[in-house]
């Protein structure tokens, strides 16, 4: 039998473990439980990766989170922690005044004095001394102004990679460098990315960036036009969910030539929650009242069905796409896409 040996301290448990370098439990336990920058979505210190396919949006999304931040208004309809935001936009300069013109006519809101931060060239973050700069340049804007930063957004991650994304080695020196700054400064750091040729193995390049960022945002086309899908692939101390993002495109000024300039900007309609399966994938997220119509029109079909130019010539009788952008053909491709319609074998198509 084994001999239990006699203590030789007089201390607690606990307070031996800290006298050798180990962090106690009543130590852990009268810790604050950590607050979320965005409730729900984003955590107030930790990495998070939103990716999508090119052209999504990604970068209207992420425009949106840090001018929302700065001001202290909700973001997709969650209440957000105020603080300064440091935006890192190495891609898209040139459509960067549009954008932000857009946002504030949409809200109604002066940002020529919000607490934004840019940086407009790529640096290498994967170098610690580029990193020990950025992390110094920060804390001295957080001293002179007495603004604490709470978001800092690095659009793109190629851009500021220096080195193959497919690369475990560079990769997890790149997420590294996200955690210590995240770390260092009590911030949430958002790296937007692109998604991969096959989308449910999440963002492109190295399993490194789905296995070491805190938070993975998945960005999808919705039902419609101008409907995106925003998806907690993974979520850590809160459940994943699947929000609903709609853009409208706003006039933001003249050009040169004096023709009007347009911009997309996230609508005050967004962060309606989407059905979604075990698996977290989006099932068939609501659609509107074209996508409605072009639904009906196969119902009334009856269980025969119809071929597809028969059903997009009865969806157009039917008045769907009339003065609108999306057409009939477009819509009887997404209810087909989205699992609304069942393909036979000899083509003709069927409601479900």
């Amino acid at each position: 039998m084994q001999n239990t040996p006699s203590p030789v301290s007089t201390r607690s448990f606990s307070e031996d473990a800290k006298s050798v370098g180990f962090t106690s439990l009543p130590d852990v336990l009268e810790r604050d439980f950590p607050l979320h920058l965005v409730r729900g979505l984003l955590p107030q210190v930790g990495t998070t990766c939103l990716f999508g396919a090119p052209g999504t949006g990604k970068s209207f999304i992420a425009l949106d989170m840090v001018l929302s931040v700065a001001a202290g208004l909700d973001v997709l309809g969650r209440k957000s922690l105020q603080g300064a935001t440091v935006y890192l936009t190495t891609e898209g300069r040139t459509g960067l005044k549009a954008r932000a013109i857009a946002w504030s006519l949409a809200r109604a809101l002066d940002i020529s004095n919000l607490p934004i931060a840019l940086a407009e060239e790529p640096m290498n973050l994967r170098d610690p001394q580029v990193v020990a700069t950025l992390i110094d340049r920060v804390r001295r804007l957080e001293i002179n102004s007495g603004v604490p930063c709470r978001f800092i957004c690095v659009d793109t991650l190629s851009q500021c990679l220096f080195g193959d994304e497919n690369r475990q080695e560079d990769m997890a020196e790149f997420t590294g460098a996200m955690t210590r700054i995240a770390n260092t400064l009590g911030a949430q750091v958002c790296v937007v990315h692109h998604s991969g040729k096959d989308k449910t193995k999440g963002a492109r390049g190295s399993s490194v960036i789905n296995g070491n960022f805190d938070t993975l945002l998945a960005l999808d086309e919705g039902d419609c036009e101008g409907q995106l899908v925003l998806r907690t692939g993974k979520q850590k101390n809160d459940a994943k969910s699947s929000v609903c993002i709609m853009l409208e495109k706003v006039e933001c000024g003249m050009d040169g030539d004096d023709e009007p300039v347009y911009s997309l900007v996230v609508s005050d309609e967004s962060g309606a929650l989407v059905e979604a399966h075990n698996d977290n994938q989006p099932s068939r997220p609501s659609l509107t009242e074209y996508g409605k119509m072009t639904l009906k029109v196969l119902r009334e079909a009856g269980p025969d069905g119809l071929e597809l130019d028969e059903w997009r010539r009865r969806a157009r009788a039917a008045g769907v796409g009339s003065g609108r952008d999306a057409t009939a053909n477009e819509w009887t491709d997404k209810l087909v896409e989205r699992g609304f319609v069942e393909v036979r074998p000899d083509g003709t198509l069927v409601a479900r």
